[in-house]
C-alpha cells in the first residue's frame, strides 16, 4: 500500500515547526509527503530541512517570494527515476518505482491571485511526463464546485480557474479528482479561515484512471500546524506481472541525432554483419534486442542532460532574481523562454505521436460520455410487435427479444446456383497484377512506404519510431527484406 499526504503547511523554515511535523508524520503511517507553502526562498532553508529529515530523499521547488515553496518526501525504499520543478516555486514532480510500477507525482502550489491561477494552469501540463500513473496533488486555491466545496461564497467567487484547469490538464490527461469521485455527495472542507468564517475544498488529489480504481481509502485530516488539513490517500499499488498495468515503451527519435548514439549503432551493426547469419532470422532478433537496449540508454543520458540544463537554468534564475539589476531582469526573461523549450521539448519527445495521444483522449472521453448518456436513458417501456401488437411485460418483452436472436442465428439452407450471378460483376485481377502480387517486394517500395507514413507513428509492436526505421532501413534494408 503507498500512503501519500498532501497538506499546506504555511512555513516550514522553524525547527519548532520542522519538529512538530516529525512528531505527527510519526504517528501517520506514509511513504510520500507533499508540501505546499514551505516558505523557503533560501538553498539553507532546504539543506537544515534535509538534515531535520534524514530518512527521505526530498526534491523541492524554493519560492521566490516569501509565501512560496512546493517539496515532495519519499522514504527511501523507493528508486526515484526523474525530478524536476518550476522556478517559482510552485509546482515539483518526481517519478518513482514502486513493485516496478513507474508512477508521477506533481505537487502544485497554485496562485492565489485569479489571473495568474489561470495563467499557471495552462503551463501546468508541461511538467507532467508521461505515464500511466499520476497523481497530482496540492493546494490549487479554488474549489470544483462553488456550492459543495464552500461554506461561504465570498465577494469574487472564482468560477473560471477551476474551468480552465479541467480544460488543460485534467481531461487531456484523462484524470479525475479522486475524493469527490469516491465521495460525491460527502460535505467536507479543507481550508478554514478564522476571519469571516470562511470554509472550502481546495486542497485535491487528482489521478488516473488507474490510480482511482486503485485507491483504497482517502480523506482529509486535521493536522494543527495551519489553517488548512491535510489529504491522506492510500493505493493499492499490483505487482509487477500484470503487463497492462504499464505504459508501452516508444522510443524517443530525436537519439538519433545524437553522436554518441550514432557510434554505437554503428558498432552493433558491424558485429552483426561480421558475426551473424544474415540468411536466417535470428540475425534480427539479435540486431533489434541490441538497438533497444542502445536507445534506451541514449534516452536516460538525454533525460540527464536536460534535467541538468534545467537545474542550471533554474540556479541562474534565482541568482539573478535576487536584487535584480535592469541586465538581470532582461536575462530573466531570457532564461524563463528557455525553461519553457526545454520543457516543451521533453514534453513532446514523451509523447513522439501527440496526434494519436488527442485522438485517443477524445476517444476515451466520447465513450465515456456514451457511457453515462446511457446509463441515464429511461427503461423501455414497451415493444410493438407485428403479430402481438403492443407488448409491455418484461417476460414478453424478452421472450420477443430471445425469439429474433434465435431466429437470426439459426443455421439456413443456401442455394449456391445463384453464387456466379452474385460474383459477376466483380472485378477480377489479370495476370499482370497477379505477378506483381506474387513476386517478392523491394527495398525501393519499402523506403516508398515508410516517406508516405506519419512521423511519430510507431507500425509495430516493438516501440520503434517511423522516425527510426527511416533511419535504419537504408542500411538494414537489403538484409531485412530477404528474411
Amino acid at each position: 500500500m503507498l500512503r501519500i499526504i498532501s497538506y499546506n503547511v504555511r512555513g516550514i523554515t522553524t525547527c519548532k515547526k520542522q519538529q512538530l511535523l516529525k512528531i505527527w508524520l510519526n504517528q501517520n503511517p506514509h511513504d510520500i509527503v507533499m508540501l505546499q507553502e514551505t516558505h523557503m526562498t533560501k538553498f539553507s532553508h532546504l539543506e537544515n530541512f534535509k538534515n531535520s529529515f534524514i530518512d527521505y530523499n526530498i526534491r523541492a521547488a524554493l519560492g521566490t517570494w516569501a509565501a512560496g515553496g512546493v517539496l515532495i518526501m519519499i522514504k527511501k525504499k523507493f528508486n526515484m527515476i526523474d525530478y524536476g520543478s518550476d522556478t517559482d516555486g510552485r509546482i515539483v514532480y518526481i517519478k518513482i518505482e514502486c513493485n516496478h510500477v513507474p508512477i508521477v507525482l506533481v505537487n502544485v502550489y497554485a496562485p492565489a491571485q485569479i489571473t495568474e491561477r489561470c495563467s499557471f494552469f495552462k503551463e501546468l501540463l508541461l511538467y507532467i511526463p508521461s505515464t500511466k500513473w499520476i497523481i497530482i496533488g496540492g493546494d490549487f486555491n479554488c474549489t470544483p464546485n462553488n456550492q459543495q466545496d464552500r461554506k461561504k461564497l465570498g465577494a469574487q467567487t472564482d468560477n473560471l480557474s477551476y474551468r480552465i484547469l479541467l480544460k488543460e490538464v485534467i481531461n487531456p490527461l484523462l484524470l479525475t479528482e479522486i475524493f469527490r469521485r469516491k465521495h460525491p455527495r460527502k460535505i467536507v472542507y479543507s481550508y478554514h479561515a478564522s476571519a469571516g468564517n470562511f470554509h472550502s475544498r481546495i486542497d485535491l488529489v487528482f489521478g488516473s484512471d488507474i490510480i482511482y480504481k486503485n485507491t483504497h481509502d482517502i480523506g482529509y485530516v486535521p493536522v494543527g500546524l495551519s489553517d488548512h488539513d491535510a489529504l491522506i490517500l492510500s493505493i493499492k499499488i499490483p505487482s509487477f506481472t500484470d503487463k497492462n498495468m504499464h505504459r508501452r515503451w516508444i522510443c524517443n527519435p530525436n537519439v538519433i541525432k545524437r553522436k554518441s548514439f550514432l557510434e554505437k549503432f554503428y558498432r552493433v551493426w558491424n558485429i552483426i554483419i561480421n558475426t551473424a547469419d544474415l540468411n536466417t532470422t535470428e540475425w534480427w532478433n539479435d540486431f533489434k534486442t541490441s538497438l533497444i537496449m542502445k536507445i534506451q540508454q541514449e534516452e536516460k543520458e538525454l533525460n540527464r542532460e536536460t534535467r541538468r540544463e534545467l537545474d542550471g537554468l533554474s540556479k541562474e534564475y534565482r541568482f539573478r532574481a535576487i536584487n535584480p539589476s535592469d541586465d538581470d531582469l532582461v536575462q530573466l526573461e531570457i532564461i524563463k523562454q528557455k525553461l519553457h523549450d526545454a520543457l516543451t521539448e521533453k514534453f513532446v519527445n514523451s509523447i513522439p505521436s501527440q496526434d494519436d495521444r488527442d485522438v485517443k483522449c477524445l476517444s476515451n472521453l466520447a465513450k465515456v460520455r456514451l457511457a453515462h448518456g446511457k446509463a441515464n436513458q429511461s427503461r423501455i417501456a414497451y415493444l410493438i410487435y407485428p403479430s402481438n401488437g403492443r407488448v409491455e411485460t418484461d417476460n414478453e418483452m424478452m421472450e420477443i427479444c430471445c425469439n429474433f436472436y434465435q431466429d437470426l442465428y439459426n443455421v439456413k439452407p443456401i442455394d449456391t446456383s445463384y453464387w456466379s450471378e452474385l460474383f459477376r460483376d466483380i472485378t477480377t485481377l489479370d495476370q499482370n497484377d497477379i505477378d506483381l502480387l506474387d513476386r517478392d517486394i523491394t527495398t525501393d517500395e519499402c523506403n516508398a512506404a515508410l516517406k508516405a507514413m506519419q512521423l511519430g507513428r510507431v507500425p509495430g509492436d516493438d516501440g520503434l519510431t517511423i522516425e527510426l526505421w527511416r533511419f535504419i532501413f537504408p542500411i538494414v534494408g537489403d538484409h531485412f527484406i530477404k528474411m
